[in-house]
């Protein structure tokens, strides 16, 4: 099939007409701003493709990491584009592919690997979040890709993928902001505005979708913080605690496990939503602490402390006072964290979290309050650490 394939079964947005548009194209980059449609107009053309080709076809997405494909792509793709068409006997769980009555194959693959990707051949490719998927594998997949392939991302700052458009003569670019989506929810709308009231560099980059800039970047990966695969036993733990930082409109309410092994901590986030209840939390928390481990959580919200606490929670505050906020992150850049690769939000927050700027573009010594939800838990819970290092019988050395 060398045409578009036949309308598809969708709402259709400016950026799904866009991609539409860039058929002949050997790379169809997408960039821009937060809840522009991007990845779910992408997942449609692809997924279209699927459905109406009489030839069948490999068609491959890749993520980041496992995590992140199930608990971003293939979710939105399970519940936005496939929605009622979704064959749940057709989909293996387990290999994370789909098989349309085409013949095609759909299958999620993740980027942790580049010598997974040496032999393997497909007709049509997604890469997801560009930003975070190394160049080598790119070059592998492009030179094993027969049709075309699709690339999105939100700009962060310029990376291997940018410089495609002034490299090759092949390459569609199409960017886009929420006002291109037009069944983007409002209160999605109010949180990325008031988000950028704050964040100069959130406004640019996720609001307007233009490039940005990773400078003044607080925690830095490999050198502050890892990705790993799991948290230590309990057994092999000095300290076990779960830590707390409350939203609830806008914000979302981060709560992780935190451990210390081995001269440094280890996070799993639990949850990362708006519009939990402290019941929610404490159903959360309960079953994996008991009455025994702590729970330390943000001292500005009294009442929700008390609450818990009442449920049954062993919950003690943060503490909190001037230079808590630089204290903290003094502290957190003394030790390596390892974040679990579940932990999708908390490591966004990581490769977001920076230092602020005045108006001159000299750095004030402040973070900017944005990207700071899981982080200020961990924070919590760190500095809770090091200021009790002997408590129980779990002790920092």
């Amino acid at each position: 099939m060398n045409d578009n394939p036949t309308r598809i079964p969708w709402k259709e947005t400016k950026v799904l007409e866009r991609i539409a548009d860039a058929h002949g194209a050997r790379i169809i980059c997408l960039y821009g701003g937060s809840s522009s449609s991007k990845t779910i107009s992408a997942l449609q053309y692809i997924t279209a493709w699927g459905m109406a080709n009489p030839e069948p076809l490999v068609i491959t997405v890749i993520g980041e990491s496992v995590p992140v494909l199930k608990k971003s792509v293939v979710r939105d793709w399970q519940r936005i584009v496939m929605g009622p068409l979704f064959e749940r006997e057709r989909f293996n769980k387990l290999e994370l592919t789909y098989t349309f009555p085409t013949g095609s194959i759909l299958q999620f693959i993740p980027a942790d690997d580049e010598a997974r990707f040496f032999a393997m051949r497909h007709d049509i490719v997604l890469i997801d979040e560009a930003y975070n998927v190394p160049k080598g594998i790119f070059d592998q997949v492009e030179i094993r890709t027969r049709m075309f392939l699709l690339l999105t991302w939100n700009p962060v700052s310029p990376f291997w993928a940018t410089r495609l458009e002034d490299e090759r003569n092949d390459v569609a670019v199409i960017h886009a902001t929420y006002k291109d989506n037009p069944f983007v929810e409002q209160s999605i709308i109010d949180a990325l505005e008031s988000r950028a009231k704050t964040d100069p560099n959130f406004y640019r980059v996720f609001v307007l979708g233009k490039y940005g800039s990773l400078e003044g970047l607080i925690f830095k990966e490999f050198t502050n913080w890892v990705k790993c695969d799991s948290m230590p036993k309990m057994d092999e733990r000095k300290r076990s605690l779960f830590v707390v930082d409350y939203g609830f409109t806008n914000d979302p309410s981060a709560v992780l496990e935190l451990a210390y092994s081995n001269g440094e901590f280890w996070a799993n986030e639990l949850a990362y939503e708006p519009g939990l209840f402290n019941r929610d939390i404490y159903d959360l928390i309960f079953p994996m602490s008991g009455k025994h481990l702590e729970v330390v959580a943000d001292s500005a919200e009294p009442k929700s402390n008390a609450e818990l606490r009442g449920l049954g929670l062993n919950l003690i505050p943060a503490v909190k006072g001037p230079d808590s906020v630089k204290f903290g992150i003094k502290t957190m850049q003394g030790f390596t964290l390892n974040v679990t690769r579940d932990s999708i939000n908390t490591i966004k927050e990581l490769r977001n979290y920076s230092w602020g700027k005045d108006r001159h573009g000299e750095f004030t010594g402040q973070p900017v309050d944005n990207w700071n939800h899981a982080i200020d838990a961990i924070r919590y819970g760190v500095t809770h650490v090091r200021r009790k290092p002997n408590f129980g019988k779990y002790a920092v050395s």
